[in-house]
């Protein structure tokens, strides 16, 4: 070679030149190899941790659909207008010297020049310490993002005011993701973006979905509640430098059925550079939507529900109401009051908000997680106790007068006075069914024995939960069997149970499971809520999983005589003049029912309020329908009849109408060609 010969000549200059340019290659080598093989894994997890970085992206929740498809809860777009810090880098260093301290330098040179061009002097940066430059730094990066803010916020009509603490927060930990300006623009809003502030750099629209509720306030104790979460679900990957927003279900069915709505977030990486700026992005992984939630309830019977409560006892009424098939154990309506709209949950409630509704109690559920005593209602259960111990529903009793209200009844359990509601008299079964006479079901259900109406409450598993919603259910309260044979079980006790009173409490799915075994002839069914999960994609075929109707619990085992004594007693409650359950008539449809008033006692044994009751099925000779009113009141503002009545009167009439609208609809598809299969069945 070149070097090599030259290095055989006797030239000590030329082999030096040689020397050292070998020299410096083998450094360059050895360099080379320490950063390329010693040093390979420190440089490449540096490279790692700070040039990457994962993002979480959730997936499009699954809608929740009532039976016939109709939308209850779905996702809709949301445009935030955001700030990406990365395009405002050069903006930052111009502010930075703008606003950097200077000192006045006098010229320098000898002492004519200095006299000479003495208004020469000129302008120098003061040498800052390294705490002063970072604060600095800080100040010019919120004066730019401040200006900006302002600035947004004069074109869009909306002042504007920049957090610093949030502004420091989203810099230091978030750099490399938009910064919100001003979230949930509405179209005009966006249209004034559009047109103003597209050239305004590192400003720009983030599209979001969001949970939204189209319906308001319609089923919101069944669909429940949503927050903001981005934690990963089970199976996800757990670290990530950024989560976008996501949700998590609190209560209801979202909650419930969170894992199938929710879907499986995706991944995406983003290339930073090493001021944390981002660089470029890629998809890991595509999120994967969750499933569809189809309801058993019918949004039409839901709406008459929500409607007649508001409309006979104000929105801010404490009452509940149900309606079941009492065949499938289908829930067809299911509405709580007060109530509240989901979206403001789902869109980040205010404190204000929150407290509002908390004071309102609006966010508990009556129909499944508060406990009412029931009244009149469990004379149901005391009847059917009854007969089933030899009671002849022809057998007439007295009632007595009470000495001091001669228009009423009473009945004396030792020196113990309970009043009557019914006028004293003859009574046969019927007559003291639409009556509710206390006197002549306090007299029977003694007869019979406690623990017989014990035994068939629990056949009914009062005191038990349903099923429906298990974190959102009471089992409300029922003696035991131990409890009422024990010696401090007193007859008084007896008494109190056979009019629905003492230590019973129940909540109205129960009720209406009860009276769905009463009209189906003796069989306990299990609520059903929901009918299946479906794919989003409605070409995917097949439901994912179907959820069986009819689930038997229990049986009652009584005969069916006892039962039929039973319905025609709540046929004449509702049909015939004199009944209490009159105002839910309607012409058309044989309704079935028992009414009942309960009141509720403070600590002391002081009256502070009532429970008005009304139980009922429909039609009489092919039941189907169970409707259970509730409605609470501080003030004794008449019976369950006259209170509740009025709302199942309400139902039954929508339920008449989609009766008679359905073979019309039927006849319709048939003459089109086309098959149609309800949803739910």
């Amino acid at each position: 070679m070149l070097v090599f010969d030259e290095l055989k000549k006797n030239d000590p200059q030329l082999r030096l030149v040689a020397i050292l340019l070998v020299t410096g290659f083998l450094i360059l080598l050895a360099g080379l190899w320490w950063v390329q093989v010693v040093s390979s894994h420190k440089y490449q997890s540096h490279q790692e941790t700070q040039a990457y970085r994962t993002i979480r992206v959730p997936a499009v929740r699954g809608k929740i659909l009532d039976r016939e498809g109709r939308v209850l809860a779905e996702n809709r777009p949301r445009y935030n207008l955001c700030l990406y810090f990365d395009d405002l880098d050069d903006q930052f260093k111009k502010e930075y010297e703008r606003i950097r301290p200077v000192k006045v330098a006098p010229p320098s040179g000898p002492v004519w020049k200095v006299w000479r061009y003495s208004s020469a002097a000129t302008l120098q940066h003061q040498r800052l310490t390294r705490e002063q430059i970072e604060a600095l730094t800080w100040q010019a990066r919120y004066n730019v993002v401040s200006q900006i803010f302002t600035r947004v916020g004069q074109q869009l009509g909306q002042p504007l005011v920049l957090d610093p603490k949030k502004f420091v927060h989203s810099y230091e930990q978030e750099r490399a993701m938009p910064f919100v300006i001003l979230p949930n623009l509405d179209e005009a809003a966006i249209a004034r973006f559009e047109e103003n502030l597209q050239a305004d750099r590192g400003v720009n629209l983030q599209l979001q979905a969001v949970r939204y509720y189209p319906l308001g306030s319609t089923a919101a104790h069944l669909l429940g509640e949503m927050r903001l979460d981005t934690s990963s679900m089970n199976g996800e990957e757990s670290f990530f430098n950024y989560r976008l927003p996501d949700y998590l279900g609190v209560t209801g069915v979202e909650s419930l059925f969170d894992n199938e709505l929710h879907g499986r977030a995706g991944i995406e990486s983003v290339l930073v550079n090493s001021q944390g700026y981002r660089q470029s992005e890629g998809v890991v992984s595509q999120p994967e939507p969750g499933n569809n939630l189809v309801l058993t309830l019918d949004l039409d019977l839901q709406r008459a529900a929500e409607n007649s409560m508001v409309s006979h006892q104000g929105p801010l009424a404490h009452a509940a109401v149900v309606v079941m098939d009492v065949h499938s154990g289908d829930i067809l309506a299911l509405a709580s009051s007060p109530t509240f709209d989901p979206n403001d949950f789902a869109q980040g409630i205010t404190p204000e908000k929150y407290q509002q509704i908390e004071q309102l109690t609006a966010e508990k559920n009556r129909a499944t997680f508060e406990n009412y005593a029931p009244g009149s209602i469990f004379k149901t259960v005391v009847a059917l106790a009854a007969l089933e111990n030899g009671l002849n529903p022809n057998e007439v009793y007295d009632v007595q007068a009470n000495p001091e209200r001669p228009d009423k009844g009473c009945i004396y359990i030792g020196r113990r006075k309970i009043e009557d509601t019914a006028p004293p008299g003859a009574y046969d079964f019927q007559k003291a069914f639409i009556h509710s006479s206390n006197a002549y079901f306090i007299t029977n259900g003694l007869r019979a024995g406690v623990e017989n109406i014990v035994r068939m409450g629990e056949r009914f598993h009062l005191g038990e939960r349903t099923g429906l919603l298990p974190h959102q259910e009471t089992g409300g309260d029922f003696p035991s069997l131990d409890h009422v044979t024990s010696p401090e079980w007193r007859a008084g006790e007896t008494a109190n149970l056979c009019i629905g009173q003492g230590e019973i409490d129940v909540t109205p799915i129960q009720m209406t499971v009860l009276i769905s075994a009463i009209a189906n002839g003796g069989t306990v069914l299990w609520p059903r809520l929901v009918d299946r999960l479906v794919p989003q994609d409605a070409g995917a075929g097949a439901p994912l999983r179907q959820f069986p109707a009819g689930l038997v619990r229990d049986q009652l085992n009584v005969h069916q005589r006892s039962l039929q004594i039973v319905r025609r007693a709540m046929r004449a409650d509702v049909q015939d003049s004199d009944g209490s359950g009159v105002a839910a008539a309607v012409p058309g449809l044989i309704i079935c029912g028992k009414t009942g008033t309960a009141q509720v006692q403070d600590e002391h044994n002081h009256t502070i309020g009532h429970n008005y009751w009304f139980a009922s099925f429909a039609p009489f000779e092919k039941p189907k329908y169970a409707v259970v009113v509730m409605v609470q009141s501080t003030e004794e503002a008449g019976s369950g009849g006259k209170i509740c009545g009025p709302i199942a009167h309400d139902i039954y009439e929508e339920i008449l109408k989609k009766e008679n609208r359905a073979p019309v609809l039927a006849e319709r598809n048939s003459a089109a060609g086309r098959h149609v299969i309800p949803v739910g069945q």
